[in-house]
This record gives C-alpha cells, sequence and structure tokens, in this order.
C-alpha cells in the first residue's frame, strides 16, 4: 500500500470530477462536493467509467466544515464566468470560501488570474499558466 492511500482529498466545487479521477489514478482517496445535482451525477458517471467510486456529496462548499475531520487537504478549480451556476459573483464567492477553509490543511486552489487578490491567503507556491489572450489561470499552493 502506498502512503497516499491513507490521505483524503477534498474537491469542495468538483463539478463532473476531474480532479477526483486524478486523485484516485495516484492513489489517494477523494471526497467531491457540488451543489448542482446534474453535475454529481455527472460525477459518480465519469468515477464510475473509471472503476473508481469517490463519495459525492450534493451541497454547498460550505459542506467542508462538516467533514474537516476527516479529509488531509482540498484541491479545486474555483467556478467563475458564465458556465458557473452560482447565483454568487465569483468574487463573492470565492472571499466567502476562503473564510471558511479549515487550518492547518494542505491546499491547492486555481483560479482566473484576476480573482487572486481575493484569496486572503498566503501561499507557499504560486504559478500562472496562460491559457489564450483573455484567460490566465493561477495556482496556489498552501
Amino acid at each position: 500500500m502506498q502512503d497516499n492511500e491513507k490521505e483524503v482529498l477534498c474537491d469542495p466545487f468538483c463539478g463532473t470530477g476531474t480532479i477526483l479521477l486524478e486523485a484516485e489514478s495516484m492513489g489517494i482517496r477523494a471526497i467531491g462536493i457540488d451543489y448542482d445535482k446534474r453535475m454529481c451525477e455527472g460525477a459518480k458517471k465519469n468515477l464510475a467509467a473509471n472503476g473508481y467510486n469517490s463519495r459525492i456529496i450534493n451541497a454547498g462548499y460550505d459542506h467542508i466544515q462538516k467533514i474537516k475531520d476527516r479529509i488531509d487537504g482540498m484541491v479545486t478549480d474555483l467556478p467563475y464566468g458564465i458556465a458557473s451556476r452560482s447565483s454568487e459573483s465569483p468574487r463573492k464567492l470565492i472571499r466567502d470560501f476562503v473564510s471558511i477553509l479549515p487550518k492547518k490543511k494542505k491546499l491547492a486552489i486555481m483560479c482566473k488570474k484576476d480573482l487572486v487578490d481575493q484569496i486572503e491567503l498566503k501561499p507557499a507556491k504560486k504559478y500562472e499558466i496562460y491559457r489564450h489572450k483573455s484567460l490566465t489561470r493561477t495556482i496556489l499552493v498552501k
């Protein structure tokens, strides 16, 4: 058994489960949270198609408060733009999400470059990935 098989990752904005698939492929157990029921169903199908069975919870990101003692860290790609079904603006969503993050957990957040100033945490690492003229993604690791 690999050491990482004991770890549990949470993606509180799991969408169709891409991060969960990656975690499972590396032997890391994963829990996904998404408030959109259709996204949760899509994540379950994508995981099952690849032989994985991560736990998927249909709830808001604040559900991490209920499971924080069962997870070792979080990896997420924050929702943004017209594809997001959130009724909140991306800036408010990010501020609210960061305000409830459990302390002393591993964390990797990907977001649009212009939203980084909303994330009030001191990352250990910061990476920028240029996608096209109007989109640069930033990854913050804590």
